[in-house]
């Protein structure tokens, strides 16, 4: 056996010690450096935009002479406010626009919540509704949205503007066209004159990604805007927008609208045409299992009348390649959201045992519990078997991670490195088995039963049977659920719309079970809406539920931190109702929010 001389170990250990650290040292430098591909779309699409920039801040300069008292006005003016303004000759359609735009290039590049911009179509097509209106028969009453400035999530496919879903491998070519939504936004008169931000194909719950930067919260920029839609709902806060549109797949819409303090509303997916945005994923018209929908966000709950009215109105006349043949469009009925006679029976469903709602969350529903009662309307305590929610989260992570080591996730990155927001998704679905089979037996040994439910789900791509099996669990939750609201005569719930309020910067990867609240009805497509309701109080900036789901773990934790210094943050509550009574929800969430 070789043995050392200990002297001559002594002697010369110093220098074998730095042999070996020269040796590291030599690897570390030579070793195959990973390099992003996108670098150099980055830097292009940020010098095509800020071309853009400069071009609207000159109109600004030229052409917006209005006084601060009166660009407050415009800013704090819902839809039908300005339509009246239009009507009586105050503003044009060009101040209108010129005005929120000012808004948007001071703050929207600045904390992330712009992407791509259609700054000059905008500008051209508000000076020419501006002609029209010099007509004296011209009305704007049958047109919801005219001269109003509209601001779209990433993914819509707008003419002029890229869909890059925060990736530079789809930053490479601008649409030619208008998908359905720009269409029948603009056969309303709406502008649409930006793109918003969000997370790397809409993959979380804060909004970041290579190309485009990091959406921060209005009020505290060590605090995310939310997701996937996050860029909207800041944009919208901070009156950069009057009105916004975009996309839920498990909360996207109303997740933004509760942290950023506003209304978000998500109609059932079988009440608008799903084709329109750009596909995040190859497969997206074979995904069932999830109900994916688009929706307004906007401060003012008559905005999100306006824009229902404007996605439901002039659909036939739309070009054949942009519709869905196999889509019939159901009417709108916009008065049914103002109507004060109608008395509904109300749930409240207080929690989800997955993750309990923190002190400002409950205090939310109380708020919005009282203001119905004095309405006239019937509240109820929702509370069922909590293994129905159990059962349809679980089978959230089986159809997200449900294509086998997220091998479909790595083709559309097409190189570009992920954000870390998936890191947790790729140590449960890329782990070896025999690691992954030891690591549940810990965890279900540590009582960490919502880390497990990852675990579960990463276990093995699914079968095409395994697929149909949870398409049929889903729809047996949805008749079971149903069921129930028509045992109680229900008319719609409310609940929390997550666990918590704004989280902090990089967290939200580590509490995904905070948003149960939204995906869960997702999952079985009821329709559903975010109300602003309060603020957090200087005694609630602490989370100290107690856990009925497993262990206080790592998404316990993130409670925790995100409560603390959360004064002054806003508060909302989710209405939901059935499928297709978006009328319903809608006139709940304006009486809830008076």
């Amino acid at each position: 056996m070789f043995k050392i001389n200990r002297d001559l170990w002594i002697k010369n250990k110093y220098k074998a010690l730095s042999i070996v650290a020269s040796v590291g040292l030599l690897m570390l430098a030579f070793r195959k450096r990973k390099i992003n591909p996108f670098e150099s779309t980055y830097r292009r699409v940020a010098q095509e935009i800020q071309q853009k920039v400069l071009t609207a801040k000159y109109v600004i300069q030229t052409e917006l002479k209005l006084s601060n008292e009166d660009k407050t006005l415009i800013l704090n003016s819902s839809i039908p406010q300005i339509h009246n303004f239009y009507e009586s000759k105050k503003f044009t359609c060009l101040d209108v626009l010129l005005t929120f735009l000012e808004v948007s290039l001071e703050k929207g590049f600045k904390m992330g919540y712009l992407n791509d911009v259609n700054f000059e179509d905008a500008i051209q097509k508000a000076r020419q509704l501006d002609q029209e209106l010099k007509n004296k028969d011209y009305k704007i009453e049958n047109m919801p949205l005219f001269g109003i400035p509209i601001s779209v999530k990433d993914t819509f496919i707008v003419k002029g503007t890229y869909q890059a879903f925060g990736c530079g491998a789809y930053a490479q070519k601008r649409s030619e066209i208008d998908g359905i939504q720009g269409y029948l936004i603009n056969k309303s008169g709406g502008i649409i004159f930006a793109k918003t931000n969000l997370p790397q194909f809409g993959f979380s719950y804060e909004s970041w990604n290579y190309l485009f930067g990091r959406s921060t919260h209005p009020q505290d920029p060590s605090r995310t805007s939310g997701g996937s839609t996050g860029g909207e709902g800041g944009l919208l806060a901070v009156n950069g927008s009057p009105l916004g549109l975009g996309s839920d797949s498990g909360g996207s819409i109303r997740i933004p609208s509760h942290f950023c303090g506003l209304y978000g509303y998500k109609p059932s997916a079988k009440r608008l045409i799903m084709r329109g945005q750009a596909k995040g994923v190859p497969t997206w018209d074979g995904i069932r299992n999830i109900a994916s929908c688009y929706g307004p966000m906007a401060k003012h709950f008559p905005n999100l009348v306006n824009m229902m009215q404007a996605l439901t109105t002039n659909y036939e006349q739309a070009p054949i390649n942009i519709k869905d043949i196999n889509f019939v469009m159901k009417t709108f009925d916009e008065k049914e959201c103002y109507n004060n006679n109608k008395k509904y029976k109300i749930g409240v469903l207080r929690k989800i045992n997955l993750l309990l709602p923190c002190k400002a969350n409950q205090r939310a529903l109380d708020i919005a519990v009282e203001k119905l009662r004095a309405q006239g309307h019937t509240v109820i305590e929702f509370d069922i078997d909590q293994s129905i929610y159990e059962n349809v989260f679980q089978h959230v992570y089986d159809v997200i991670l449900g294509d086998g080591k997220m091998k479909g996730t790595y083709e559309l990155y097409k190189g570009e490195p992920w954000i870390s927001h998936f890191d947790n998704f790729k140590k449960a679905t890329q782990s070896c088995r025999l690691w992954k089979e030891i690591y549940q037996k810990w965890l279900k040994l540590q009582d960490r039963k919502r880390e497990l439910m990852i675990w579960k789900a990463g276990d093995h791509g699914l079968s095409y049977y395994e697929n149909l099996q949870i398409t049929t669990r889903l729809t047996a939750s949805q008749i079971q659920m149903i069921q129930i609201w028509h045992d109680l005569q229900l008319d719609a719930v409310i609940s929390p719309v997550t666990a918590g309020v704004a989280v902090k910067h990089n967290t939200a990867q580590h509490c995904f079970s905070g948003i149960c609240y939204t995906f869960f009805w997702n999952m079985i497509d009821f329709s559903c809406g975010s109300v602003p309701i309060t603020t957090v109080q200087e005694d609630e900036q602490y989370y100290n539920e107690e856990s009925l789901f497993g262990a206080k773990d790592i998404e316990y934790k993130v409670l925790e931190e995100t409560m603390k210094h959360s004064a002054g943050l806003p508060v909302g509550i989710q209405v939901i109702s059935k499928p297709l009574e978006d009328e319903v929800c809608l006139n709940i969430m304006r009486q809830c929010g008076q």
